[in-house]
């Protein structure tokens, strides 16, 4: 019986031994990205509901003013899906469809947000918007850095863009529900 118990205990300090170090190996052996993803999930409505993103401020100057102000209104729409704010994006969509005139892509896609009360398929013509956005911003600044970033699980994991105006990452596609997902893939400038 003595001989039983005793095989068991060191069993088990050896399974207990061999399950910290395998688990030390694996933490080792991670490989980390040249820019950490930020991902932290917000469940508490409490949370959301206490403060409301307002946007970080523009530290980039643009060639022309036109293009300016087509980037300020894309970043508030974007600001609005942050907050998950339907209505402020769809206000904010209708002034960029207008100011954008001749650039019949943001023209097209910000009018499809501005026609959505939806904010699932806001978000999806979102990502159309971004994609139209990015000749525009090429090479449009004077001074200054916009910032590309990327979800990775944005529409059930295909991932997706947007810009901002500063290196932390507010998600636009999840808004309060994972805010911080994403990271930094390009620095325009």
């Amino acid at each position: 019986m003595k001989k039983n118990l005793r095989n068991l205990m060191m069993l088990s300090l050896v399974a207990g031994t061999l399950s910290m170090t395998s688990c030390r190996d694996a933490e080792e052996k991670k490989d980390e990205p040249a820019e950490p993803m930020q991902n932290e999930m917000h469940q508490s409505e409490d949370q959301a509901k206490m403060k409301t993103y307002e946007g970080e401020t523009l530290e980039a100057e643009f060639k022309d003013e036109n293009t300016a102000e087509i980037y300020n209104l894309y970043v508030e729409i974007k600001d609005a899906f942050v907050n998950t704010d339907a209505e402020a994006a769809g206000d904010k969509a209708a002034e960029l469809a207008e100011k954008a005139g001749e650039n019949k892509e943001i023209a097209s896609a910000a009018m499809q947000i501005a026609e959505n009360d939806d904010v699932n398929t806001q978000r999806e013509n979102f990502s159309t918007l971004t994609a139209a956005m990015e000749p525009v911003l090429q090479d449009a600044l004077e001074s200054g850095e916009i910032y590309k970033q990327y979800c990775p699980m944005a529409f059930e994991g295909k991932g997706d863009y947007w810009y901002s105006n500063s290196k932390d990452i507010f998600n636009p596609y999840y808004g309060n529900k994972m805010l911080k997902c994403g990271r930094v893939e390009a620095t325009l400038n």
